[in-house]
């Protein structure tokens, strides 16, 4: 039997999220970019920023270090600050992100600079992302204020579908080793030389006694060829009115440098319900996640003695990395003399100081979309972004290092909570074909509370309790401690006028209140200005 089937072409529009909304790609006046995540294939993606790098046209990443996870500079269309941040706006599934905020506190700067802080996007599991569009010009970006200055980071979040329920288990392995080293001299070749110059009469002859019979390449004791594991593990289903999506995820990268590494295990659920025909329409999303950070010590400099990376190359190759002791059979590691010193073994820096640090974070948000009628959609959207970090840093009494202070350890523990409410009227009537309007308009509350506290102590008796106690050292610095609590109130609106598939026109308007800002003087308000943005474009 045959069965005739007619032939009909469709086009499926493509749909862009935009700010508080979406928009038909071909109606969008802006300049915007749109990375589908599944298009854009990584070995081991880290966070977000990996899927962005390039893949977005005038937006520029910059690795802050080597380090996993470490974070990164991206500027959209260049930097626009001399003195403050350049970081563009996160919003993720609809809720603005503290991600100016590292989720640890600072690390502990002793005779140099403390390690650069992680990405705070390292919350959020690449393989749950969907979608990322940037917003990229005064145009796009007005919706959100002087805060998306920098520019606006929008990502969606897979969601479940109206299948049956599937299961999905996804695993990514690789390694990293250094591309080139440095030609440095073997222990040998330094001991030849030093030998040419006594003989020339530049150096004294003690010189040549106080060699060592080793043969110590630096860089192969600091290098390793370092795994990386990634496991993904999905449900998702649904049916016409409800649909959802559970994930869990662990991720563990070493860095190519010893005692080095970051650990990420997260859990994720979202889902979404229709009822009343349709008319009502509920979402949540939750993700929660607990992530563990293995500093290198001394990354930046270690000041005048130098960090890791310099004691790799002046450290004398021809001395051992660890000596055993004949009487008692103890192995330490090898140093130039006892106590503090300036020049120092760079496998002991790495290894002796501690600093580590973990951080949690849950951000949900809840939404409720209710069509009042056929062409007005009112939305409330409620969102929280809570994480608690902390930092814990010891220099043991017997290293190098840590000699000076006789063992110093500090703690510091951080708090950053950011609560939002969202309110919209969507205004989007049927007109004929050649015609389209659409008119957002909306409030916004958000507050940011911030603290965070810290304690040194110095003088410890015994390595054996590291940063576990605090109370065992004689001396005590001036613990600090510090509170933030900030406030913004906005109100904004929309409207995107189309006509004849071939002109169109997009007018933004938002008004900003900000606890940033005093209270003004000689009755003048100095609440910041409010942000408009306009823009046209016509399609031939």
């Amino acid at each position: 039997m045959v069965f005739p089937l007619e032939r009909r072409a469709t086009v499926l529009e493509q749909v862009v999220t935009t700010g508080y909304g979406s928009q038909r790609r071909l109606a969008i006046t802006g300049s915007i970019s749109t990375i589908d995540a599944s298009q854009a294939p990584t070995a081991a993606p880290v966070n977000v920023t990996n899927l962005i790098e390039g893949r977005a046209t005038g937006v520029q990443l910059t690795q802050n270090s080597g380090e996993p996870g470490a974070g990164a500079q991206i500027l959209i269309r260049g930097g626009t600050s001399i003195s403050a941040s350049n970081q563009p706006l996160y919003v993720v599934d609809g809720v603005p992100l503290s991600a100016d905020e590292s989720a640890e506190p600072g690390g502990a700067g002793i005779m140099g600079a403390p390690p650069l802080p992680r990405n705070p996007m390292n919350l959020l599991n690449p393989g749950d992302i969907q979608s990322i569009t940037i917003l990229k010009d005064a145009a796009a970006t007005a919706i959100y204020g002087a805060r998306a200055a920098n520019g606006v980071i929008l990502i969606e979040t897979r969601k479940g579908g109206t299948g049956g329920p599937s299961i999905e288990y996804e695993v990514q392995a690789g390694a990293s080793s250094p591309k080139k080293r440095l030609g440095l001299v073997s222990g040998q070749q330094y001991r030849d030389f030093i030998v040419k110059q006594v003989a020339l009469g530049n150096i004294l002859p003690v010189a040549i006694a106080a060699q060592g019979t080793a043969n110590t390449n630096w860089q192969d004791e600091l290098f390793r060829s370092a795994p990386t594991i990634n496991h993904n593990l999905s449900f998702a289903g649904g049916s016409a009115n409800t649909q959802y999506r559970a994930s869990l995820n662990y991720f563990n990268q070493q860095g190519i440098v010893i005692a080095n590494g970051m650990k990420r295990y997260q859990a994720r659920v979202n889902g979404t319900h229709n009822a009343l025909d349709g008319r009502l329409r509920l979402g949540l999303n939750l993700t929660g996640s607990h992530i563990i950070n293995d500093y290198l010590a001394y990354e930046e400099n270690g000041g005048f003695e130098g960090g890791v990376f310099i004691n790799m190359v002046n450290f004398n190759p021809t001395h051992p990395v660890t000596v055993t002791d004949a009487t008692t059979g103890i192995t330490t590691f090898y140093e130039i003399g006892p106590g503090a010193q300036s020049t120092r073994n760079p496998v002991a820096l790495a290894n002796q100081v501690l600093d580590k640090g973990t951080s949690d974070r849950t951000l949900g948000n809840t939404s409720i979309d209710y069509d009042i009628f056929t062409a007005l959609t009112a939305r409330v959207a409620v969102g929280v972004d809570r994480t608690a970090g902390d930092r814990n840093f010891y220099m043991p009494r017997n290293s190098a290092a840590g000699a000076t202070f006789n063992g110093l350890a500090q703690r510091a523990n951080r708090d950053n909570t950011t609560k939002t409410i969202q309110t919209l009227l969507t205004f989007h009537p049927a007109f004929a074909s050649n015609r389209e309007l659409d008119i957002v308009g909306g409030y916004e509350f958000g507050q940011s509370t911030l603290n965070e506290f810290g304690v040194q102590t110095r003088n410890y008796l015994t390595d054996a309790f590291t940063f576990n106690s605090l109370g065992s050292g004689i001396g005590l610095e001036p613990p600090y401690s510090f509170k933030t609590d900030r406030r913004l109130v906005s109100f904004f609106g929309r409207a995107n006028v189309g006509f004849n598939e071939k002109y169109f026109l997009t007018g933004v308007i938002r008004r900003d209140g900000s606890s940033a800002f005093g209270e003004a003087t000689s009755g003048q308000s100095s609440r910041p200005s409010p942000a408009r943005g306009a823009s046209i474009r016509s399609r031939s």
